[in-house]
């Protein structure tokens, strides 16, 4: 087979992917999110705090019991977001259908065992 006809193939996959219902629940989730300025604020003051956090421990430095608080209670108020919740939710059936075609492309790749086997690759 050409490499033109595997990247062909792989751009099909890629739309097939982007047409899927967990990838237009996904987007429409973001929409929501996007508009919705008090979620999506929480969700970026969190990523802020959670990065400084990490660069201080990355650079050795002490993370006060005072930012650790800050976090927990970032991450409480996340839990207690339904869009948020929500999002979450419909990421991980997105990240689900991703980890699917990884398995589908890797179990190919290996060779697979033939006809006889089930989607997850396991052989009867």
């Amino acid at each position: 087979m050409h490499i033109e006809e595997i990247i062909r193939m792989a751009t099909e996959l890629g739309n097939a992917i982007a047409e899927s219902e967990p990838a237009e629940e996904l987007r429409d989730v973001q929409a929501r999110l996007l508009q919705d300025v008090e979620s999506y604020q929480l969700i970026i003051k969190y990523e802020d705090m959670k990065t400084k956090i990490e660069h201080k421990i990355e650079d050795g430095l002490p993370v006060s019991r005072d930012e650790e608080d800050q976090l927990e209670d970032f991450e409480n108020l996340l839990n207690m977001n339904p869009l948020i919740n929500e999002l979450i939710q419909v990421q991980e059936q997105f990240n689900d259908l991703l980890r699917a075609v990884f398995h589908a492309v890797n179990h190919a790749l290996s060779g697979g065992c033939g006809d006889d086997c089930d989607c997850d690759g396991m052989c009867m």
